[in-house]
C-alpha cells in the first residue's frame, strides 16, 4: 500500500507502508501530519487515518508548534492536495478545507452531483412569483390607485382645461413614482425574505427549485439584494440576460453569473 504525506507545505510520496512506519519512528511523520492513499476521500491526520498507533517501541512525539507564515497566520493543510497554506486562504466545505488552487476542481465535483433548473422551469417559477407579487402589490397600492383616478378625473375631463392639466400633472407624477417605489420595495423584500429563509421564492418552491451559491451554500441577505438588482440588469438587456440560461451548461442567467449563484432541483 502506497502513502503520500505532507511536509513543509509539500506533498511527498508515494512511500510504502513499511517506509511510512520508519518515518513515524524517526519523527518525520507525526500524529497530526496529513496523509493520503488511494481510496481515501480526502487527506486525513496520520493519527486518524492509521488508527493513531505507532510502530512497536516508537514513542509518540510531542505535538509540534504550528508554524507561522510570513503574513502572521497559522499554516493549515488543504484536504485535497495536502499543501500547507495560511488558514485565511482555505475555504471550508463542512469538515473539508480546500485551498484556492483546488477550489475550482472541488466545486466542479460538487456541481456535478447537482441537477440544475432549466430555462422553462425557471420561467414558470418567475410567472408564479409575478402573480403573487402582483396581487399583493395591487392590494397595497389600492389607495394610490384611487387617488390617481381622482386626479385624472379632476384634471383630464372630456374638455380639459390646460391650466387644470398642468396643475394635476405634479400630483399624478408623484403618485406614479410612489407606486413604482412601493412595487420595487415589495419585490425586493419578497426575494430577500424567501431566499434567505427558505432558499427559494414560492414560485421556485412550487417547482422543487432552490437558489444556492456555487459551493452549494445558502444565500445571504447581501447576496440576495445583489441578485435582485442583477435581475433588473438581466431584463434591461432585452431579457437576453435571462435567455442565456437556455444555453449555459449550468443553466445560469446573467444575474447568476454576476452573483455566482445556481438554481438547482431539491428533489
Amino acid at each position: 500500500m502506497k502513502w503520500y504525506y505532507a511536509e513543509g507545505g509539500k506533498q511527498i510520496g508515494p512511500v510504502e507502508e513499511s517506509a511510512l512506519d520508519d518515518l513515524v519512528r524517526q519523527g518525520v511523520v507525526r500524529g497530526d501530519t496529513l496523509v493520503w492513499r488511494e481510496g481515501m476521500a480526502a487527506w486525513q491526520k496520520h493519527s486518524a487515518a492509521r488508527g493513531g498507533a505507532n510502530p512497536a517501541g516508537s514513542p509518540e512525539p510531542p505535538s509540534p508548534v504550528m508554524a507561522a507564515t510570513p503574513l502572521g497566520g497559522d499554516i493549515r493543510y488543504c484536504s485535497e492536495c495536502g499543501r500547507g497554506v495560511p488558514a485565511s486562504q482555505l475555504t471550508k466545505h463542512g469538515d473539508v478545507s480546500v485551498c484556492a488552487q483546488c477550489q475550482p476542481a472541488y466545486s466542479q465535483r460538487l456541481t456535478g452531483a447537482r441537477h440544475f433548473g432549466g430555462f422553462w422551469m425557471r420561467f414558470l417559477a418567475v410567472i408564479i412569483d409575478a402573480i403573487i407579487i402582483g396581487v399583493v402589490s395591487a392590494i397595497v397600492r389600492l389607495p394610490l390607485t384611487l387617488m390617481g383616478i381622482g386626479v385624472v378625473g379632476s384634471g383630464f375631463g372630456r374638455n380639459p382645461d390646460p391650466n387644470q392639466v398642468l396643475a394635476a400633472m405634479p400630483a399624478l407624477i408623484s403618485l406614479i413614482g410612489l407606486s413604482f417605489l412601493i412595487q420595487l420595495g415589495l419585490s425586493l423584500a419578497y426575494d430577500v425574505y424567501f431566499l434567505t429563509t427558505k432558499g427559494a421564492t414560492p414560485g421556485k418552491m412550487a417547482l422543487g427549485l432552490k437558489v444556492t451559491r456555487a459551493d452549494g451554500g445558502t444565500i445571504s441577505a447581501g447576496l440576495a439584494v445583489g441578485r435582485f438588482f442583477a435581475k433588473i440588469l438581466s431584463s434591461l438587456t432585452l431579457c437576453i440576460g435571462f435567455l442565456i440560461a437556455a444555453f449555459d451548461r449550468e443553466k445560469r442567467s446573467l444575474h447568476d453569473h454576476i452573483c455566482g449563484t445556481r438554481v438547482v432541483y431539491t428533489r
